[in-house]
C-alpha cells in the first residue's frame, strides 16, 4: 500500500497522538506488535523518549536486523525556512517488499515541540498499513475532519500533509510575502577569570525565496572576537579579531537535474589580511540523480568561474597591496542515505587563472555505516592542499597572534579527522521509558574514538 501522496485526507490516528486513553488501552503484550527500526538524525527525531511515548503501538528496536519495518528518515531546509521530512517506510520480513513514503513539512517558527508532534503524527499514519493486522489494531481510532483548533495550529497539521501552509497557493498568489522569508539574529558571550577574558559578539541577517523555478538568498554577518591575558612582569596581552561579510545567490532551475546560478561575495577580515574583498561568479550544476530524489541520494557536479578583488591592510609576500585575479572552482559531492548508512563526499578544486601555479584543494567525508547485527562505525574527516594564499602579509604574524590565532599562517595542508566505533548488545525490544535522574540510555555501549 502507498501512501506517496496524501491531499485531501484528513485524519488522526487514536493511538500514538498523545492520548492518556490510548496509551492506557494499549496491548499489555508486545510479542505480536510491528517491530519497528527508527533511523533518523535529522533535527526533529533528537528526542527518541518522546516517540516511544507518542507511539506505544510498535516495539521499538535498535537492530534493523530484528525488525518488521525500517523507518528511515531524512531532512532538507525547505524554503519557508523549516525543513521538509521524507519518511520511508522500508518493509522487512513478512513486510518485504511493502514500501511507501510520507513528507512532512515544518514551518519555520515552529518551536521543536510543534516539530516532533506533527512529525510524530505522520510517523503514526504511515504506520497504519503495517499495524492493521496486529493487536494494535483494535485500539487505532481514525477521525475524520472533525480537528481540533489547536490541531490547526500545528506546523504538522494533517489537512495539510507535507504541503505548504494554508493561504499559501502553489504559485505564490495568496502569500503576502510571496515566498520571502527574513531572519535576524544577534549573540554574545563572553567569560574569564583574574588573568584572563573571551569575549565574542556576532550577528547574521539573511533573506531567501525558494520556488520550484528560483532560489533566490542574501546574507549577512559580523563578529568581533576579543581576548585579553595578563601575563607575567604586569604585561597584557590583548588581541582583537573582526570579521564582516555579506552574500548573495540566485539560482535558476533548467529541469530535474540542471541548474545555472551565480554566487557573489563582498567582506572583510583581520584574519587573512584583507581590507575589502568581493567575487561575483556565475556557473553551472549537474545532478546525476533528480534533484527531487535530493533527501536520500544525490551526486552533484558544480562549476564556477569569475573575478575577485582584494584590497590588502598590509602588502603581502607577493608585494601587491590592491588585486584583481580571476578564479575558477570545480565541486563534485556525492551524498546517500540508504538503510546500511549514510555516506557523503567532496571534493573540491580551486585556481587562479592569472597564475595555474596558485591552486587548493579540498576532500572531505563522512560516513556512518552498520556492518552487522549492532556494530556500526563512521568517520568524518577533512583534508586540504593550499598552494594560494595571496594574502598572506609581508611584515609576518607576532608571538601574540600566532598563540592566540588571530591571523592565518602560510601552510601548505590543513587536515582533521575523527573515528569511532559503536557496539549494542542486550535487550533490544525495552520500550519502557524511564527518565528519572536524567537519560534512559541504559548500558551496553562501546565507543572508541580518534
Amino acid at each position: 500500500m502507498r501512501f506517496a501522496t496524501l491531499a485531501g485526507l484528513t485524519a488522526l490516528i487514536g493511538l500514538g497522538l498523545g492520548s492518556s486513553d490510548a496509551r492506557a488501552q494499549a496491548p499489555d503484550s508486545d510479542a505480536d506488535l510491528v517491530s519497528l527500526f527508527f533511523d533518523c538524525q535529522a533535527p526533529g527525531c533528537r528526542d527518541l523518549d518522546y516517540f516511544r511515548r507518542e507511539i506505544p503501538f510498535v516495539n521499538w528496536v535498535r537492530d534493523r536486523e530484528v525488525g518488521d519495518l525500517h523507518l528511515l528518515i531524512t531532512s532538507q531546509p525547505n524554503g519557508g525556512g523549516g525543513r521538509t521530512y521524507a519518511l520511508a517506510f522500508l518493509g522487512l520480513g513478512a513486510f518485504q517488499g511493502d514500501d511507501h513514503e510520507l513528507t512532512y513539512a515544518t514551518a519555520g517558527d515552529a518551536t521543536s515541540d510543534e516539530d516532533r508532534r506533527g512529525l510524530a503524527e505522520r510517523i503514526t499514519l504511515g504506520l497504519v498499513p503495517y499495524v492493521q493486522n496486529s493487536p494494535a489494531a483494535d485500539q487505532l481510532r481514525v477521525v475524520y475532519g472533525d480537528v481540533t483548533a489547536e490541531d490547526q495550529d500545528r506546523p504538522g497539521d494533517p489537512r495539510r500533509p507535507g504541503g505548504p501552509p494554508p493561504g499559501t497557493g502553489a504559485n505564490g498568489a495568496n502569500d503576502p510575502w510571496d515566498f520571502w522569508v527574513f531572519r535576524i539574529s544577534a549573540n554574545g558571550f563572553s567569560n574569564g577569570q583574574a588573568t584572563s577574558s573571551f569575549s565574542n559578539m556576532f550577528a547574521n541577517v539573511s533573506a531567501n525565496r525558494t520556488t520550484e523555478a528560483w532560489k533566490i538568498s542574501f546574507g549577512g554577518n559580523f563578529s568581533r572576537n576579543v581576548q585579553q591575558f595578563d601575563i607575567s612582569g604586569g604585561l597584557t596581552v590583548k588581541e582583537i579579531r573582526r570579521d564582516w561579510g555579506t552574500n548573495a545567490l540566485a539560482v535558476r532551475s533548467l529541469g530535474p537535474q540542471w541548474a545555472v546560478g551565480a554566487r557573489a561575495d563582498l567582506g572583510s577580515s583581520t584574519f587573512v589580511n584583507q581590507d575589502i574583498r568581493w567575487s561575483l561568479k556565475p556557473g553551472l550544476e549537474f545532478n546525476f540523480f533528480p534533484y527531487a530524489e535530493s533527501s536520500r541520494r544525490s551526486l552533484t557536479l558544480q562549476y564556477l568561474v569569475g573575478p575577485n578583488y582584494f584590497e590588502y591592510t598590509e602588502r603581502t609576500i607577493f608585494d601587491e597591496k590592491y588585486q584583481t585575479v580571476l578564479q575558477q572552482s570545480l565541486t563534485a559531492e556525492l551524498s546517500l542515505v540508504e538503510p546500511w548508512g549514510r555516506w557523503s563526499t567532496s571534493v573540491s578544486g580551486n585556481q587562479y587563472l592569472h597564475d595555474t601555479s596558485k591552486y587548493s584543494v579540498d576532500l572531505s567525508g563522512n560516513f556512518n555505516i552498520r556492518l552487522f547485527r549492532g556494530f556500526s562505525i563512521r568517520m568524518s574527516g577533512n583534508y586540504s592542499w593550499i598552494r594560494d594564499q595571496l594574502f598572506l602579509s609581508a611584515e609576518g604574524a607576532t608571538d601574540e597572534q600566532i598563540l592566540l590565532q588571530q591571523r592565518q599562517l602560510e601552510t601548505s595542508y590543513r587536515y582533521f579527522t575523527s573515528f569511532g566505533i559503536e557496539y549494542r548488545f542486550g535487550s533490544i525490544f525495552n520500550n519502557v521509558v524511564n527518565p528519572r535522574f536524567g537519560g534512559s540510555r541504559g548500558g551496553g555501549d562501546f565507543i572508541i574514538f580518534g
